[in-house]
């Protein structure tokens, strides 16, 4: 089959590796038929990851379903299914408290050396019975494609920061999770979100989703932030960028005593400098974590459903499995137009 491979910094390829192949009687093979670049891929095509050469890439997968284990109950042929993030076992302690992404089972998200992804023709599902979901008749492959991982991070970034009717929103980055995250703070109640970001494209999607843009090369963020909460400070900040720290730092100082800070971009350091003496003296809540995308897909599926909230619109571009290198290349760079990339094979 076709796939997109991870060969080192900047470069991904498409190969014909291996077709996947049922190995334990709980798995299923799914047909994709939409896949999607995250920005979390980003992290490893920028940097050396030895332990990614020769990966098939890709955590976002939507298809149908090809073949199942003899194990499998809940699924058969034909069915078209969400491939959410990361597998799941069902019965670790973690699992059974419907914190299906900290699995201990299964240790290995999709897209990694151990767990070939979903950019790529077909893929193998572990513990199929819980690590698929049926998509309902009615939605399509394109918004279908955002509860695999990004509108259930946006809106546990939300859900996590404690986002109440009326409160005024300050979010870290414009990036497809961000712009999540945005959505997902008026879905909330948010009376204001103060969108930041530095790329005019960014700015704008923000702005057609409804909030307010803030180039931080451009305004002074504390400034800007007192002047629209009299003086006091946003409720809740919402961190979707990660990488560095440097984000999370400039949020903390934006948010009121006794805010919030919630923070799901995916950090790339091992520890940051963290203002502890800050965050005591306002009686700052930080809160971080794993996206628990299975828990909250019931919750989204409905307000897809019912028409209040749309995530597929921040897409920009569909390209055939293919020219996956080309979409690589094109959203690392941030180039202009470009949003959110799908891959089709």
């Amino acid at each position: 089959m076709k796939a997109v491979v991870y060969r080192g910094v900047e470069h991904v390829a498409v190969e014909t590796v291996p077709d996947p192949k049922l190995v334990a009687p709980t798995d299923a093979l799914v047909r994709i038929t939409t896949a999607a670049i995250c920005g979390s891929n980003l992290h490893s095509y920028h940097r050396e990851t030895p332990n990614l050469a020769g990966a098939v890439l890709g955590h976002e997968g939507v298809g149908v379903v090809e073949d199942v284990g003899r194990g499998v109950t809940r699924f058969k042929k034909g069915q078209r299914v969400f491939v959410p993030w990361r597998p799941a076992c069902g019965q670790c302690w973690a699992c059974l408290h419907d914190q299906h992404s900290r699995c201990t089972t299964v240790t290995a998200a999709f897209g990694s050396k151990d767990l070939p992804g979903s950019q790529a023709e077909f893929v193998r599902v572990p513990f199929a019975d819980v690590g698929l979901d049926l998509i309902p008749d009615g939605i399509s492959d394109d918004d279908a494609i955002f509860l695999t991982d990004i509108f259930p991070t946006g809106f546990f970034c939300a859900e996590n920061g404690g986002v109440k009717p009326g409160d005024i929103v300050v979010v870290m980055g414009c990036g497809p999770v961000g712009l999540m995250a945005q959505m997902s703070a008026l879905l909330h109640g948010a009376a204001l979100v103060l969108a930041v970001d530095r790329v005019p494209f960014r700015l704008e999607m923000a702005r057609q989703l409804g909030a307010v843009p803030l180039n931080d090369t451009q305004v002074n963020l504390k400034e800007r932030v007192l002047a629209e909460t009299g003086g006091r400070g946003a409720d809740v900040a919402l961190e979707a960028i990660g990488m560095d720290g440097s984000a999370l730092l400039a949020a903390i100082p934006l948010v009121r005593v006794g805010g919030t800070v919630s923070m799901v971009g995916l950090p790339t350091e091992e520890a940051y400098a963290f203002p502890i003496r800050t965050a005591f003296s306002a009686d700052l809540t930080f809160k971080i974590g794993l996206c628990p995308a299975k828990r909250l897909m019931p919750r989204l599926i409905n307000l897809i459903r019912q028409g209040k909230a749309k995530p597929s619109q921040i897409i920009t571009h569909r390209l055939p499995l293919s020219e996956g290198a080309h979409g690589y290349h094109m959203f690392a760079n941030r180039e202009p137009g470009v949003m959110k990339v799908l891959l089709r094979p």
